[in-house]
């Protein structure tokens, strides 16, 4: 589903029954969600033996998990291969059902857009199962404005009733009051994990130590890659990194030749159809398809990088929580931190950095990491058509059929993780894997 699809919580108000509680019997009401033609409400009811569109509940359990959780939903963003209980908790429905039935759908900032994913789930002790499943994405302004009018829309519903002063209102009112200082507070707490009306003294000074030290381009995936515990650390790190760059004097630009020759690139459509494709039009302009490079010293001979150190500063553990770090000296010539990994990695965090270094503004940091940003996604995308595009792959697979010890062999050939070619054979359709 495309980024323009519409996401939308329909719901009326119905009558309560024999419901308890002033707040649920107020906020009683049918709830339909969708997304583009995808009804991510759909169950199973199987002590009614239906199947319906819409759930029944008392609306007031979400809107108050939604208020709570609002600056995360809206702010904080994934790292790959990172599977936090109290993330989903932060970030999935299911947790705002309160012994009722809502459907597993996760909210996920990607950057500039959101991911909203769902997924078949049978309900416990209800008899109820959620039957759709899929992905989305939206922008995260549309996403605001949806959250934001349920959220609304209930809230005043209590105060139509009579009720006031519940942990929805005061929530609720705290984030639509705020000013624009008080806002980009909440979401740098956010993206560190903590609750920003709940966070310590200790924790506030953090953040402002961050905040005061870090380049601003820097600071929101600082603070998604870190934690409490290792911020001040971090940030001490990230300073000394991007000093490191900005104090180097050199004035040899080694990448001067490539971004003569790719100024004119440019890509369209999702991220990794962007990476992609940005990735297929630079080895064109590099001379050619038809080119591997099983090290890093190969692929800078390609680029006709004399010296890897005219780019590359001793780095060591100085990237931290990052896979690198880039920027421009005081001569404004671009000057890389990788981090220390193994060859293969090193040469696929490479071309991530490339990447960057291509479609960035002059002038400014940024790094690469394991974030799911969209901007970290296009730059794995890069690489990893860069390294091992995929026509090429197509014609070195011996069959429609490929195993693990012929992944591997052709990592080593192209220089990259048996993980990069298990991805863009699976990705493209290229063959099945034994």
């Amino acid at each position: 589903m495309g980024e323009t699809d519409q996401f939308r919580l329909d719901f009326e108000w119905q009558d309560p029954g024999g419901a308890r509680g002033a707040d649920l019997r107020a906020t009683w009401g049918s709830l339909c969600i969708h997304f583009g033609a995808a009804c991510i409400s759909e169950l199973q009811d199987r002590r009614s033996r239906s199947v319906r569109r819409q759930v029944c509940l008392p609306l007031y359990p979400l809107a108050e998990w939604l208020a709570c959780n609002w600056w995360f939903l809206t702010t904080e963003t994934e790292c790959r291969g990172v599977k936090a209980p109290e993330f989903d908790r932060r970030h999935n429905l299911r947790w705002a059902r309160e012994g009722f039935a809502l459907p597993s759908l996760s909210i996920i900032s990607l950057g500039d857009s959101t991911e909203l994913r769902w997924e078949q789930w049978e309900v416990p002790d209800t008899g109820i199962k959620f039957l759709s499943r899929g992905v989305g994405r939206l922008p995260c302004s549309q996403l605001a404005e949806v959250l934001g009018e349920f959220v609304g829309a209930v809230a005043g519903r209590l105060l139509d009733s009579g009720i006031q002063d519940t942990l929805l209102q005061s929530e609720w009112q705290a984030i639509t009051t705020c000013d624009e200082a008080e806002r980009t507070y909440c979401r740098a707490a956010a993206q560190l994990g903590v609750d920003p009306y709940a966070a310590t003294p200790l924790v506030e000074a953090q953040l402002l130590d961050a905040a005061a030290s870090i380049r601003p381009e820097l600071l929101n995936e600082l603070l998604a890659l870190s934690s409490v515990t290792s911020l001040t650390a971090d940030t001490v790190r990230l300073r000394q990194a991007t000093s490191a760059i900005a104090d180097d004097t050199s004035n040899v630009d080694a990448l001067v030749r490539i971004r003569r020759v790719l100024s004119a690139v440019h890509g369209a459509g999702t991220a990794w159809e962007k990476g992609y494709g940005y990735a297929a039009i630079a080895r064109s302009a590099l001379g050619g398809e038809n080119w591997k490079s099983s090290t890093l010293e190969q692929l800078a001979d390609r680029l006709q990088i004399d010296q890897l150190e005219h780019l590359l500063l001793p780095a060591g553990d100085a990237c931290g929580v990052f896979d690198a770090v880039l920027g421009f000296n005081s001569c404004g010539n671009p000057r890389w931190l990788l981090q220390r990994k193994n060859q293969t990695s090193q040469q696929f965090t490479f071309c991530r950095a490339l990447f960057e270094y291509l479609v960035g503004r002059e002038g400014s940091f940024s790094t690469v990491s394991r974030l799911r940003t969209e901007r970290q996604q296009m730059s794995r995308a890069f690489a990893a058509e860069f390294l091992a595009p995929k026509e090429m792959l197509r014609q070195d697979l011996s069959g429609s059929w490929v195993t693990e010890e012929e992944i591997d062999d052709l990592a080593t050939e192209y220089g990259v993780s048996p993980f990069v070619i298990r991805h863009q054979v699976e990705n493209h359709n290229l063959a099945h894997v034994a």
